[in-house]
């Protein structure tokens, strides 16, 4: 059972590879591109709540969104009734690049289950649904 385990982690590092060496141009490398997909789909998160959709702890996650919206692919606002919460939202700069990340992203997504009969891409769905992690 390891084995499948080293696979999932093989296709994600693979596919994190294509991806950061397809928007390192963009300056975003290192997986940032997600945080402009995540905030493009889902204007206004907290800076928590974009973290946690990310997967990643919260240090890391807001640095890249400082550097980011440093670039001006987001942007940071106060949150209306809670001062000490901040929202994210694209900038002008991500949203020009949005149409870019997400062909690209549905690409791989395609092209990682281009074999799979639709009954198949179901089961893997509902399999990987089980998975605790």
């Amino acid at each position: 059972m390891f084995e499948i385990i080293r696979d999932i982690g093989a296709i994600t590092r693979r596919i994190e590879v294509n991806t950061n060496a397809e928007f390192r141009r963009l300056g975003l490398a290192n997986n940032a591109f997600i945080y402009v997909i995540r905030s493009y789909e889902k204007p206004g998160m907290f800076l928590g709540e974009l973290a946690d959709s990310v997967q990643i702890d919260r240090t890391t996650a807001f640095r890249t969104v400082r550097k980011l919206v440093d670039n001006g692919y987001l942007r940071l606002e106060d949150d209306a009734s809670d001062k000490r919460l901040r929202r994210v939202y694209v900038a002008e700069k991500g949203a020009k690049v949005y149409p870019e990340l997400h062909a690209f992203e549905q690409h791989s997504s395609d092209t990682l289950v281009s074999q799979l009969t639709d009954d198949e891409k179901a089961e893997l769905k509902r399999l990987l649904g089980k998975l605790i992690y």
